[in-house]
């Protein structure tokens, strides 16, 4: 019975003698096991770190004074011992081997048998088993790709570039220690849908590949919507990005530079953690009204085709609404999740197509829309000119999705209200 974990052992008589206790957490081999060749069946509990391959032994029976769990779903827990008075603190376990581990240990303690338990024979521990796991790895070639073996398990940081990836291995997938993946200048034409098995993912980088399209689920997953921080999809082949994109309420670093960009997404508004946007080098002409809803840190949309002449008509008679029109509203205000495999492919784009009225509400073919200018110093406090005359003045779309807006806003075009 063995566990690999950090721990870092505490001497419970130090504060009565007024001394600190100077012990560091280390990556540590915890093993259960009877001495070889031992009469009297007295159960050990052996440590072994990389300073100390022998390990030191702490008996087990009647003498383990308690077992504090209550963080063992974290990987965490607490051995009391009694003799010597110490409390091996455990942490960075695998929480289901952990409770394995605590209940064989508890057995023990009780002077159970263990006879169906496969005990160590408390050998000391290998090289391999004490060594801080690799927490790093960079891959510059498609040499250094490992064909044959598999990614350090205890992986937190994994750069992957210039090895002519087509897709995500399905290997990476399963590191859920991973905190930031980096996947720039491979030939990357999609992502997988499901990345719940990383739920430690903040950061994402995906430049210079040949991606066109992202799958709406992709960004409907619970993990990504919650934990993502930083997603860079700059130098791809974009010119949408789903409407979905919004729901990733983490998100405080958006890049999307130089793809193929004609619009922003009409409910980018959402993102209200996002601080720090870069959409440089697209072919957006016009901003979404959503825009004035975020206050960001940095903008920079320098490159960009912005019209420079704003037109301000509005009709005098609103569109009639649909029964489409009124089915779409609610399933986009109700936030109801839908696939190609629940609706049409044509119903699936109508629905991407939603607009956000200036009340905040979601409109559609039935609205009304008209074009102002932003200064995008209102939503940013650091801003970079859109090309090389200095302007920071933008062009901005928006839309009205009632009668009721529309008159509002001829009495007040500078206001924005919400219903």
């Amino acid at each position: 019975m063995r566990l690999t974990c950090s721990v870092e052992v505490l001497n419970r008589m130090l504060p009565t003698m007024n001394m600190k206790n100077k012990s560091k957490a280390a990556h540590t081999q915890l093993s259960i096991g009877k001495k070889p060749g031992s009469v009297d069946g007295t159960l050990f509990l052996m440590m072994c770190t990389a300073k100390d391959r022998n390990g030191a032994k702490f008996v087990i029976n009647d003498n383990i004074e308690q077992i504090f769990a209550r963080f063992v779903s974290e990987g965490k827990a607490t051995i009391r011992v009694r003799e010597p008075p110490q409390d091996i603190s455990i942490s960075k376990a695998d929480s289901l081997q952990l409770k394995n581990f605590l209940s064989v240990l508890r057995l023990g303690a009780q002077g159970k048998s263990l006879d169906n338990v496969t005990l160590s024979c408390l050998a000391p521990a290998s090289g391999k088993n004490v060594e801080k796991p690799k927490t790093r790895l960079v891959i510059n070639s498609r040499k250094e790709y490992p064909l044959t073996t598999n990614f350090p398990s205890r992986l937190e940081f994994l750069h992957v570039s210039q090895c002519r990836l087509k897709k995500v291995d399905s290997r990476m997938l399963k590191l859920h220690c991973l905190v930031e993946l980096n996947l720039s200048d491979n030939v990357l034409e999609s992502l997988p849908e499901d990345f719940s098995n990383v739920p430690n993912l903040r950061s994402l980088t995906l430049v210079q590949n040949n991606l066109n399209n992202i799958s709406p689920k992709f960004f409907l997953q619970s993990t990504l919507q919650n934990n993502l921080r930083f997603l860079d999809l700059g130098q791809n082949q974009f010119e949408v990005l789903p409407l979905q994109i919004c729901e990733l309420q983490g998100l405080v670093t958006l890049k999307i530079d130089n793809n193929q960009l004609k619009y922003l997404p009409p409910t980018i508004g959402r993102l209200k953690c996002m601080k720090f946007l870069s959409a440089t080098g697209n072919k957006i002409e016009t901003l979404p009204a959503s825009m004035t809803q975020l206050q960001l840190e940095t903008i920079d949309l320098y490159g960009n085709p912005f019209q420079q002449d704003v037109h301000n008509d509005l009709p005098d008679r609103f569109p009639d609404i649909t029964l489409m029109e009124c089915c779409a509203r609610s399933i986009r205000k109700h936030r109801v999740r839908y696939t190609e495999e629940d609706l049409h492919t044509h119903l699936c784009r109508y629905l991407d197509s939603a607009r956000v009225c200036w009340c905040g509400e979601f409109c559609f073919r039935c609205s009304v829309n008209f074009t102002t200018n932003l200064s995008l110093s209102r939503i940013a406090h650091t801003v970079s000119a859109v090309d090389q005359l200095g302007r920071t003045n933008v062009p901005m779309m928006s839309f009205l999705c009632s009668p009721q807006c529309l008159s509002r806003f001829q009495k007040n075009p500078h206001a924005y209200w919400k219903k």
